[in-house]
């Protein structure tokens, strides 16, 4: 399977380059999965349940850019810069396939450039991003995924205090996912760390979080209408699912518990045995992506949220991974990774029993636009969810 070569390269670079700490052609192997990651989102072929409402948009909705108008903008429910970039690619003769390549391309690029530029081991950060996060923002929150990306730039802006230059990224990104203007509470809360006043924070989220639970209405309907998506605005807010926490005790132990436990985790253990680490300038959006996780007891809904936050947890469970694998008791190096993955180990689980990053039907068997198989239990998951959108092999 794709996902799994990949991911063993990925490991195997780490173990050279993370690890061992060699540096020949260190450069030319990062690029080159960076390449990999974009070929496979952008070449794929009905993977990802909204890609196919991206497709019906792209076709069917969008103008080429001699018909853009004021109206355009204003009259439509997607963002501006989304629009545009559609546009040009229908306007040039594009296929969607072009769309999902463009989108790729800044994903990803944006992503792997901010773990080689804040972490000494990107590998094993991209590792976790596959398993983690890769095909979700590459194959289905598209527009999300831009943005979160840019606002990983912002955030970098508001903490060394460059705010012009920080807004300016998150209007961008904000035109590319209009929902994302809610993590303009970010800025102003970089006071934050995990002390007493971190922890009351945390407490004040989890209550505010079920206090929202009985007000939502209007609240959540503007959040969901920023997804310009109608039909699924419907199903989201006649879904207590999304609006309410129906979950059961298992999915909080399983899934919500590990990311909170691990965060904390990773800060407690790097704020007092590697104090001078870079990584822990990062300390206070941890806090806030807390605040979040904590609100989504209450409110499933809070998950979106937190995709843009997720790079950061990356960061610090990579970090609290070879930290504590290094600073260990004098055992052999392997001995004392083989300790840490231990350690980790229920993570790992959580992230792959709930997100199921390499066998979920969305995302498995893969499908290229060059051979364009159609899988059957894949088709009928779009069909139970009901995605109605006739199939098309020339779309594409």
């Amino acid at each position: 399977m794709i996902y799994f070569a990949v991911l063993f390269l990925l490991l195997i670079l780490t173990v050279r380059y993370d690890i061992n700490g060699k540096t020949e052609y260190r450069d030319q192997w990062y690029n080159t999965v960076l390449i990999i990651l974009i070929l496979i989102a952008g070449f794929r072929f009905r993977l990802g349940e909204d890609t196919i409402y991206y497709i019906t948009f792209f076709y069917h909705d969008f103008p080429e850019l001699n018909d853009i108008t004021i109206d355009t903008f204003l009259s439509s429910d997607q963002p501006p810069l989304w629009i545009l970039l559609n546009s040009i690619v229908k306007t040039f003769g594009g296929r969607f396939f072009v769309v999902q390549l463009i989108q790729a391309a800044i994903l990803n690029t944006l992503m792997l450039k901010y773990f080689r530029k804040h972490s000494p081991y990107p590998f094993a950060c991209v590792a976790l991003y596959l398993l983690w996060r890769y095909q979700w923002f590459s194959m289905v929150v598209m527009k999300a995924a831009i943005a979160l990306a840019i606002i990983l730039y912002a955030n970098d802006y508001f903490l060394d205090k460059k705010y012009i230059k920080g807004l300016i990224l998150m209007v961008i990104a904000i035109c590319f996912h209009q929902s994302s203007i809610v993590l303009i509470v970010i800025p102003f809360l970089l006071f934050l760390r995990f002390n007493v006043l971190g922890i009351a924070f945390l407490v004040g989220a989890f209550l505010f979080g079920a206090f929202l639970q009985s007000q939502l209405g209007d609240v959540f309907a503007l959040f969901e209408a920023s997804e310009g998506l109608s039909d699924k605005l419907d199903d989201y807010m006649n879904n207590s699912d999304f609006t309410e926490q129906t979950h059961n005790l298992n999915f909080f132990i399983v899934n919500i518990t590990p990311q909170i436990v691990y965060p904390i985790l990773s800060i407690v253990y790097l704020k007092r045995n590697c104090r001078d680490s870079k990584i822990l300038r990062f300390e206070p959006i941890l806090v806030i992506a807390l605040m979040f996780q904590m609100m989504q007891f209450s409110i499933d809904l809070m998950y979106r949220f937190l995709y843009a936050l997720s790079p950061y947890y990356i960061l610090f469970f990579i970090h609290f991974f070879f930290d504590f694998s290094q600073n260990s008791l004098p055992l052999k190096k392997s001995l004392a990774f083989a300790r840490s993955f231990i350690v980790l180990f229920p993570l790992i689980v959580s992230i792959t029993y709930c997100w199921r990053p390499f066998t979920h039907e969305d995302f498995n068997p893969y499908s290229s636009i060059f051979e364009r198989s159609i899988d059957k239990e894949r088709e009928n998951h779009y069909k139970e969810i009901k995605l109605n959108y006739r199939l098309n092999r020339n779309e594409y």
